[in-house]
């Protein structure tokens, strides 16, 4: 059997002292920050060009899964300029996900050209159409703690930067707005469930980042949560192409990710939304972008090596094993690898056809290559 390094509990206990947040004092009005809220306009795909009465940044495709399989058509979208003119048709991605309790969707994000006034949709007649303003909405205030860290310190665990640390920004920090997770009768609409990790999973979102990498987030989250009724964004954690990481799934506690600090073996993950069906004991790792022609930034790529061997040493994940996957609901057994793409689970082109070509090069390789 080949050596791991795993962190011994009491190794992981020094490791991660610093991980749970002490009690947040009131934040100081300096600490205070603000981000827009995200403005939705919604229609059903007909065929026909679709005008928003407000600018919008983002359009959202949302449809059952079996319903785009037996289309004829691949699911496009084309922009219709001030001037009436329809720009070109482009290919959208349709990738599943959802939480375990409701039905699948299959969703496409895309983003809008500047200045487009309308936008039309083929191949995915009666899909939920929602056209995103990401800039524009009344100001919500957040406070709290921006970053955390989570660290994994231990010799066989050496991220890029020298040092084991994940810092990843909050959702304060990013600017989650947490009542989108609760009904109007303050009950939560996705409370949390755990179960000790398993795998880790990496995807895309399939789209064109719009530059605020903050609100491409918040846009996620947004659709996620209220738009497909999750209660909550599908992925644990977010990777931009600066390469920063954001906090996903509302964990319930003072970390990302855990019910408490994560050991070896032990670690247990909120159940997220991610890969339906395997969503369990599954932690999905999103990288914000369209790579389906084309790779990650070197920053994305070198963040997500640094995440993906940091959360190994964390839950004790062998990258270089090929596992048995028992789904901790239905008993259920599905050979899989330990880091996954999401493709490797179900029938879709996450997390990209150029990006899943090179995935056991650029990433998975160096995941094991600073695991031994």
């Amino acid at each position: 059997m080949r050596r791991r390094t795993f962190l011994t509990s009491a190794t992981a206990a020094a490791g991660l002292s610093a991980l749970a947040p002490a009690p947040a004092a009131p934040a100081a009005a300096s600490d205070t920050r603000t981000a827009p809220r995200v403005l939705v306009e919604r229609a059903t795909a007909t065929g026909t060009v679709v005008r928003p009465e407000h600018r919008f940044d983002l359009v959202s495709v949302a449809h059952r899964p079996e319903a785009l399989a037996r289309g004829s058509e691949t699911v496009a979208v084309r922009f219709e300029t001030a001037d009436g003119v329809l720009g070109d048709w482009q290919d959208l991605h349709p990738h599943t996900g959802g939480p375990e309790h409701l039905p699948p969707s299959a969703s496409a994000l895309v983003r809008a050209p500047e200045g487009a006034v309308g936008y039309q949709v083929r191949g995915a007649d009666g899909a939920d159409l929602t056209a995103v303003n990401v800039r524009d909405g009344e100001e919500l205030r957040f406070g709290g703690r921006e970053r955390v860290s989570l660290s994994a310190r231990d010799q066989g665990v050496t991220t890029l930067s020298g040092g084991s640390v994940l810092r990843v920004r909050t959702r304060a920090g990013w600017g989650a707005d947490e009542s989108l997770r609760f009904d109007e009768e303050g009950n939560d609409l996705w409370p949390a469930e755990f179960h000790r990790v398993q795998a880790l999973t990496v995807h895309h979102t399939a789209m064109a980042t719009t530059g605020d990498h903050a609100a491409d987030v918040r846009a996620v989250y947004h659709l996620h949560a209220a738009e497909q009724g999750w209660g909550d964004i599908g992925y644990h954690l977010l990777v931009d192409p600066r390469g920063a990481v954001y906090e996903g799934r509302h964990s319930g506690g003072g970390l990302p990710i855990f019910d408490g600090l994560p050991l070896p073996g032990p670690a247990r993950s909120v159940t997220a939304g991610h890969a339906f069906g395997f969503n369990h004991a599954n932690i999905g790792v999103c990288l914000l972008g369209d790579f389906t022609g084309e790779l990650p930034t070197r920053a994305a790529q070198d963040s997500l090596v640094d995440v993906l061997r940091v959360l190994c040493a964390l839950t004790g994940v062998d990258p270089a094993e090929r596992i048995e996957y028992v789904n901790p609901d239905t008993g259920a057994v599905t050979p899989q690898e330990a880091v996954a793409r999401h493709r490797d689970w179900l029938d879709t082109e996450c997390p990209g056809n150029a990006f899943a070509e090179a995935f056991d090069t650029v990433i998975r390789q160096r995941v094991v290559d600073g695991w031994l």
